[in-house]
């Protein structure tokens, strides 16, 4: 099989497909590698987290990097508080990221399987990959855009032997309506985007706050929250998201006594019990998650977006 022919298949599938040399890996360690000065501390220790490069062994040579971009629209969940029903976005991301990995992984390994030729996923900084690999732009809020679904995409990225037809490797790349729009940078409350850097201030950003277990810092006004995690504030505003912006599903429904639990804080003990509610969080792709971020994350972050609606 060439990575031409892998490209068709899953184009078939509506995904958007990269294939580069192997070789590129070594770039993309540079890349990271070179940013890391300056670098928020618990922000690089989520890049280190989510950060694997291969070592090829002598039966296994890595000869192509294969990045691929699945739409994936935003979602929602519906909370209910006394008697109301009370409605939370969630960002692309999150409900069913590991579903989708799984997906792409398995459909990248199947269509090679034929050729004797194997595949593999890994955990890379997938936007940096993607934007470095020529199938996407960055926006000038960090955030990686993909021609026919903008920002709203879950991106995945595996390891082959399969050699690649081509090189479509160009380095980081500013989308050219950046030059001249700054729309996501007055629409971030906390003053994370900044006009003339490619590298966004992780340590203002909404995201990784509400990501963490710590208290929010008091510098953030309550009046910020809008998402169960994560943030969208640059995303809607952007007009290259208009593809996929208003397109959202309906990610789970939680009653009032489900509402209250979760407020209250759950962990996985608790939620042995609660089948439903188990199902839910999962859906939610929550129950990845650690009984730290169950327990408090969730509650805090629940109940500041509630009160700022």
């Amino acid at each position: 099989m060439t990575s031409d022919e892998l490209l068709g298949d899953l184009d078939a599938r509506g995904w958007r497909t990269s294939v580069v040399p192997g070789a590129h890996l070594a770039d993309l360690r540079g890349e990271i590698e070179s940013r890391r000065a300056g670098l928020d501390p618990a922000y690089l220790a989520i890049v280190d987290r989510n950060l694997e490069f291969p070592v090829a062994g002598p039966t296994q040579v890595v000869r192509s990097l294969i990045v691929v971009a699945v739409p994936h629209a935003c979602a929602r969940a519906t909370f209910t508080v006394e008697g109301e029903a009370r409605v939370v976005p969630i960002p692309t991301t999150y409900c069913h990221h590991a579903e989708i990995h799984a997906e792409v992984a398995a459909a990248v390994a199947a269509a090679l399987a034929p050729a004797g030729l194997w595949a593999a996923p890994l955990s890379l900084p997938e936007k940096l990959a993607a934007v470095c690999a020529g199938l996407a732009r960055y926006g000038r809020n960090t955030i990686a855009y993909v021609d026919g679904c903008g920002s709203f995409c879950e991106l995945v990225t595996c390891v082959s032997d399969l050699a690649a037809d081509g090189d479509p490797w160009t380095g980081p790349r500013l989308l050219e309506r950046c030059e001249t729009c700054e729309a996501c940078r007055r629409a971030c409350p906390t003053g994370a985007i900044e006009h003339d850097s490619l590298v966004l201030r992780g340590e203002r950003c909404l995201t990784l706050h509400n990501e963490s277990g710590r208290p929010f810092p008091e510098w953030i006004d309550p009046a910020w929250h809008h998402c169960l995690w994560g943030c969208l504030r640059c995303q809607r505003c952007c007009p290259e998201d208009l593809v996929l912006r208003d397109e959202v599903a309906e990610a789970a429904s939680f009653d009032e006594r489900e509402t209250r639990l979760l407020l209250g804080g759950v962990d996985h003990a608790l939620l042995a019990g609660e089948p439903a509610l188990r199902a839910k969080l999962g859906d939610l792709g929550l129950l990845a998650y650690d009984d730290e971020f169950l327990g408090i994350a969730l509650s805090r972050n629940l109940k500041a977006a509630l009160a700022a609606r």
